[in-house]
């Protein structure tokens, strides 16, 4: 049965709604920092003072979302998500370097969408604070992945980039479908039952696939297999649709 009652502070939770809430504060505001650091790493790379400022809007944003992860962070008692974000960055690496303005692209549409779709689970969270912010980082979020999508379709047009577009796209699905955990675990389970979230992993993965259909048709792109997923180091639901 799924928990219905609002929480406001760390004196309303026990210790297991209290280590699940500071997980998912802890992925989100990691991911925020992720993307920021990545896009800004990128800025040279961007042709055009229109584009960069678009990308320096984007990197302030994120910082922005980013921040707010880390006063709720505190606010619960969690301590310090800005060492804790930056250690995991510099440590385990998991993010890979971008490397031209076509791969800012697919990355922004990949990574912020996939952002976007795990933050949807949140927006009728069960800890007040964290519910609150949702809307707005959402509402910035949406100008993220249409910007990377305008880049790929206008790439697309050019039949010699496809092969390399496809391998791009298919690095950073990888990294995006990482980013939603793994199906069926405890954790999953009992965050729906608590009403931290509402769905399992893997159905808020195939939502996020879905919707990348358009785009990718658009621009001649297919979705990798799952052996291929697996090489990159997913690991998918057995059901899992990857049919264009």
């Amino acid at each position: 049965m799924t928990q219905t009652r609002t929480i406001r502070s760390r004196q309303e939770m026990d210790q297991k709604y209290f280590d699940t809430l500071v997980r998912l504060i802890r992925s989100q505001g990691y991911r925020e920092l992720a993307a920021a650091t990545v896009f800004a790493e990128a800025l040279h790379l961007v042709p055009g003072l229109a584009f960069k400022k678009k990308v320096v809007q984007h990197v302030n944003e994120e910082m922005e979302h980013f921040e707010v992860c880390c006063e709720i962070y505190a606010e619960i008692g969690a301590g310090d998500l800005e060492q804790v974000a930056s250690a995991i960055l510099d440590e385990k690496k998991p993010i890979p370097r971008i490397e031209s303005f076509l791969e800012l692209g697919i990355a922004q549409f990949l990574y912020d969408r996939a952002s976007a779709f795990q933050l949807r689970e949140y927006e009728n969270c069960s800890f007040d604070p964290y519910c609150r912010i949702v809307g707005k980082i959402l509402e910035e979020e949406e100008g993220h992945e249409s910007f990377g999508a305008e880049i790929m379709v206008e790439h697309s047009r050019d039949a010699s980039s496809r092969a390399r577009m496809q391998e791009i796209f298919n690095k950073w699905l990888a990294v995006s479908l990482r980013s939603f955990g793994r199906p069926g675990t405890p954790g999953n389970r009992y965050a729906i039952q608590m009403g931290l979230k509402t769905r399992d992993s893997a159905a808020v993965a195939q939502e996020y696939l879905d919707g990348l259909r358009p785009v990718m048709r658009l621009s001649g792109l297919v979705f990798p297999t799952r052996e291929e997923l697996r090489r990159l180091g997913v690991e998918t639901a057995s059901d899992i649709d990857l049919r264009l």
